[in-house]
C-alpha cells in the first residue's frame, strides 16, 4: 500500500490493559513474530492487528474452530498462504514496520478477510471478486477503527490517533471512487475480461471495493455470507454469473436477499 501515514506514539507513561480486548470471545488467535518490526513494540502491533480483525469479526459468526494465525514481516507480503505451518497455523505475511499503524491495519484486515472467505486453491477466474471483498474489508475495518478509537482505542492514550486513521481511509475512499456517472454494473461490464486475467489489480479491485462498502456497512449481519463464496463449484472455471449463483446456492437462506442485491449492483440477475 503506497499511502504512508506515520503515527508516532509517545512513550507509554501509563500501565493499562487493552481496551475492548475480549480474548475469550475470539475464535482466532494471532501469534506475532517478535523480531523485524523496526521501532514498534510487538505488543502494540498485536493490539493494532486485533483491533483491525475485531472490527470485522464482531459481525461474523464464530469460525468453526479456534483459528491460529502466524503473522510475520516479509517483503513478499501482504499474502496469506494456502499451506499451513507445522503448528497448523495459517501463515500471514505483511510488508510494513515501525509505527505505520494504518498500514498494519489495512494489510491485516485484507488478509483476515481471505481467512474468513475460507480461501482455497483452484481456478483464478473469479478470484478478483474475493480480492475486491478483501480490499473492501480493509476500508471497512479502518472506518470502524476511526470511530471506535475516538472513545475505546487499544490503549487510553491512543484516542487522538483516530483522526489519523480517518485521514488515511478518506484517501482510500477518494482513490477507490468510481468515475462520476459510472455505475458498478458499467464498470464491471467494461473491465470483466481484465478481471478474469488479472485478479490482483489493486486499482480495479479498489473500485469494486469502494462500491460494495456501503452494502456491508449498512448490513453488517451479512458478513458471515462471505465464508460460503469458495464452497461448491466456486473454484472451477465458471463465469462470474455462475460464480454468484453458486455463492447463493451455498449460503444460508438468510443471506439470499443480500447476495441478490450485490448481484444486481453488477447488473446480474440470479
Amino acid at each position: 500500500m503506497k499511502i504512508q501515514h506515520l503515527i508516532i506514539l509517545a512513550p507509554f507513561l501509563i500501565i493499562s490493559e487493552l481496551a475492548n480486548c475480549n480474548e475469550n470471545e475470539r475464535a482466532y488467535q494471532i501469534r506475532l513474530d517478535k523480531e523485524g518490526w523496526g521501532n514498534a513494540s510487538p505488543n502494540d502491533i498485536e493490539a493494532v492487528l486485533y483491533s483491525a480483525c475485531d472490527s470485522i469479526h464482531q459481525h461474523f459468526a464464530s469460525l468453526k474452530e479456534n483459528e491460529p494465525i502466524h503473522v510475520s514481516r516479509d517483503k513478499t507480503g501482504p499474502i496469506t498462504l494456502f499451506q499451513r505451518n507445522l503448528r497448523g497455523e495459517i501463515i500471514v505475511k505483511i510488508n510494513t514496520g515501525d509505527r505505520y499503524w494504518c498500514q498494519y491495519s489495512y494489510q491485516m484486515a485484507h488478509e483476515f478477510c481471505h481467512i474468513l472467505c475460507r480461501f482455497r486453491n483452484g481456478s483464478r477466474r473469479n478470484l478478483w471478486f474475493e480480492e475486491s471483498l478483501c480490499e473492501m474489508a480493509s476500508m471497512f475495518a479502518l472506518r470502524s477503527m476511526a470511530k471506535t478509537w475516538k472513545t475505546s482505542p487499544p490503549y487510553p492514550n491512543w484516542k487522538s490517533y483516530s483522526a489519523f486513521i480517518r485521514d488515511y481511509v478518506k484517501d482510500l475512499e477518494t482513490k477507490h471512487a468510481l468515475p462520476e456517472g459510472i455505475s458498478l454494473a458499467d464498470y464491471y461490464s467494461d473491465h470483466s475480461k481484465k478481471f478474469e486475467k488479472d485478479a490482483v489489480n489493486r486499482t480495479m479491485n479498489g473500485k469494486i471495493a469502494g462500491a460494495l462498502l456501503i452494502a456491508f456497512e449498512t448490513n453488517p449481519e451479512h458478513w458471515p455470507s462471505i465464508s460460503y463464496i469458495n464452497n461448491g463449484k466456486a473454484k472451477e472455471d465458471i463465469s462470474f454469473p455462475e460464480y454468484l449463483k453458486n455463492w447463493l446456492n451455498e449460503a444460508p437462506k438468510k443471506h439470499h436477499i443480500f447476495i441478490h442485491s450485490l448481484a444486481r449492483q453488477f447488473g446480474i440477475p440470479l
